[in-house]
């Protein structure tokens, strides 16, 4: 349930059989956050609408990123699915990434974030958690059911960037079908910061989305959907203004010129029953990736134009089977990469161009495949027990460009989990959990050289999977019009994979040499508390909702500096680690006149100092620490007609010049934001 709102009775509806919740998951291990929730933040993006409305810390290195950072680890160590299909592919970056921001979010109905490793469930880089993100439907109508055309516009306009995003649905149903169609459109100027505007921050983009499901009779379904959205001219703001420690960018040019991002899912359901399983779920995908970067050093006349294409094909077969007092979740996975890189050089002043080798090998593929099975057991009563385990295999290839000779490799990894709940009072929970999780190395640090942070990093085939263990303790309470859940937790990394310099390169000149390696270890501990209340009664118009979180890190590595003796990476604070961060949010529901509710939220996060190495040569950080913050939100919202709704929400209200901690570039200053949508 979201933290934002006391929770409503409600129907449950299991989109998916691995996102079954069961008995030792408490509201601190999942967040759920609705459309409605969602669309009412008023944010431009999905990342931005998720990290506002549950308050998840969302790293931005451009208007056109945001990565949610879940139990202090971010990128390809946080899993994105949609619909049950992965997002994460083998060219996902390590870093924070812009994945969440390919989604439209007019076409989601909600968003699970599920925090700690789900590698059991979901296989490689749950390791931080999950964002299992569900998109909207139009059921087919039945005899007597609503046969009717529906549609509806929706549109938001912010003043801290003078942009706006638009979107139309449309949906119809016969007997035993039913469609849906969204497209949207999005346009964000320069963003206005509390000091002033952030240069290249401007980009715009388009998205559209379709679902078709048909009624096969004795509890069968099939749903299709297709999934197209395009971002253009993605500013890499990070490189292309003076960050810290720096007296000029490093780039006179780096722009994302399109990120295309399209997903085709065809999935059936079986709900008949069996011999073999309760229910069936059968997926099968296909993802298209292509990014296109032109990118030019400052004071350079080179022009990298590069490209990189991932087509990847997809299937999956889930089975759920009650068997007296277990209830079995197992089945498989397997996802095949086939990755096309190129790279054209222009001398800007010639016009002369040259081609070369892009950023990934060429050839590069990566297969991974993988079975799993997770146990609900009753017969322990009063106690709740959840075990699961699986097996993975990876495989991967490319041509080695130096030599030309084909280089490929393989590894697997076994994972497991228990957790155990008991009821320890009325309405109260206590669950512990002890869960290992994985991050299969992928082809973005086997086969692909990239720059970092001004320098190059190279490739490594011989790396190893990174691998965790988790141990976590919730408490949970669940009362009549309130709520509220704790959890502590203990995550273990090893063969983390990071850099290593082995070329200096000439002083000052950002041209130093890295080899990517399973380098450390990484302790991470942290805290959550988050809960909500109906203030004054179960039937009072006021509620508020809090959420604070904790984040401690620690790395450990052996590497010791040949020209000092020192080990500079040993026993320091882990990489982009977030400071202590909440929100407390108080709310009416109004239903008087035009207003149906008001709401007043207020962020806070203390300072960051406790810095990484890799944190000090960022120029994204402060070396002198992130500076802590607080802001404060009013928004209000109702009906202006039957079929209309309108919102209306002055954000950061009293202009605080802040940074979250580790993005590459300043929050929004105050600004005005405004939405309506109309359906009927």
């Amino acid at each position: 349930m979201s933290p934002f709102q006391a929770p409503p009775p409600q129907e449950v509806i299991v989109e998916s059989v691995r996102a079954h919740r069961v008995e030792t998951e408490t509201d601190a291990d999942v967040i759920v956050v609705t459309a409605e929730e969602l669309a009412a933040t008023g944010e431009r993006s999905l990342p931005r609408q998720l990290g506002h409305a549950a308050g998840v810390w969302i790293q931005e290195t451009n208007l056109g990123g945001g990565s949610p950072i879940l139990q202090g680890l971010s990128g390809a160590q946080v899993l994105l699915v949609v619909d049950g299909v992965r997002m994460n592919d083998s060219t996902t970056r390590n870093g924070v990434n812009q994945m969440l921001n390919g989604i439209e979010p007019a076409a989601v109905e909600k968003i699970e974030v599920v925090r700690g490793p789900r590698s059991v469930l979901y296989g490689s880089d749950a390791l931080g958690g999950a964002v299992l993100v569900w998109t909207k439907r139009r059921k087919p109508a039945g005899a007597e059911g609503d046969r009717k055309l529906h549609g509806g516009v929706e549109s938001t306009f912010q003043s801290t960037t003078d942009g706006f995003s638009g979107a139309a649905t449309v949906s119809g149903a016969f007997e035993d079908h039913g469609w849906l169609a969204v497209g949207g459109y999005h346009n964000w100027n320069e963003l206005e910061s509390a000091s002033g505007a952030v240069e290249h921050t401007a980009y715009h983009g388009e998205s559209y989305f379709g679902a078709w499901e048909s009624a096969l009779g004795g509890g069968r379904t099939l749903r299709a959907t297709s999934s197209i959205t395009r971002d253009f001219d993605v500013p890499r703001t990070d490189r292309l203004n003076a960050g810290f420690g720096q007296s000029q960018p490093a780039n006179a040019e780096f722009e994302y010129a399109i990120q295309n991002r399209q997903r085709f899912v065809l999935a059936y359901e079986d709900r008949a029953g069996g011999a073999l399983a309760d229910v069936v779920q059968a997926r099968a995908s296909f993802r298209y990736y292509d990014e296109e970067r032109a990118i030019r050093a400052l004071g350079s006349t080179n022009l990298r134009r590069e490209h990189d294409t991932t087509n990847t094909l997809g299937l999956g077969l889930d089975f759920q089977k009650s068997l007296g007092e277990h209830v079995l979740t197992y089945g498989f996975d397997v996802d095949y990469d086939d990755v096309d890189s190129g790279r054209v050089d222009e001398d800007i002043v010639s016009g002369a161009t040259t081609p070369k080798t892009g950023a990934f090998a060429p050839g590069s593929n990566f297969t991974s495949t993988g079975v799993f099975v997770q146990d609900e057991i009753a017969s322990f009563d009063p106690f709740h027990v959840t075990v699961g385990a699986r097996y993975s295999y990876f495989s991967f290839g490319f041509e080695d460009v130096n030599t030309g000779a084909d280089e490929d490799g393989e590894f697997d990894a076994l994972s497991g989990s228990v957790a155990v709940g008991r009821d320890i009072a009325d309405g109260v929970r206590l669950v512990g959990t002890l869960a290992q999780g994985f991050r299969a190395p992928n082809l973005s640090e086997l086969a692909r050289d990239a720059s970092f942070f001004g320098g190059t990093e190279l490739a490594n085939p011989d790396l190893e999977p990174e691998k965790s263990l988790y141990a976590e303790l919730a408490l949970e309470t669940r009362r009549p019009g309130w709520s509220a859940a704790l959890a502590v937790f203990h995550d273990s990394i090893s063969d983390a994979v990071g850099s290593r310099l082995v070329n200096a390169g000439g002083p000052g000149l950002g041209d130093e040499t890295y080899q990517r390696e399973n380098v450390n270890t990484v302790e991470i501990w942290g805290a959550a508390l988050t809960g909500s209340t109906r203030l004054g009664g179960t039937d009072s118009p006021w509620s508020a909702r809090f959420l604070a979180e904790y984040t401690h890190g620690q790395q450990y590595d052996d590497f010791v500096d040949p020209s000092t003796g020192d080990e500079p990476f040993n026993d320091q604070p882990a990489q982009r680690i977030p400071p202590f961060h909440g929100s407390l949010g108080l709310r009416r529901d109004v239903a008087h006149g035009l207003i149906d509710w008001a709401e007043f939220t207020t962020r806070f996060a203390f300072s960051q100092n406790r810095l990484s190495p890799q944190d000090l040569a960022d120029p994204r950080i402060d070396p002198d620490g992130t500076a802590g913050w607080v802001t404060f939100d009013v928004e209000v919202g109702g009906a202006l007609a039957t079929d209309a709704t309108w919102r209306l929400g002055v954000l950061n209200v009293l202009d605080e010049e802040y940074r979250v901690h580790g993005s590459g570039l300043d929050a929004p200053g105050i600004g005005l934001v405004v939405g309506v949508r109309y359906s009927r």
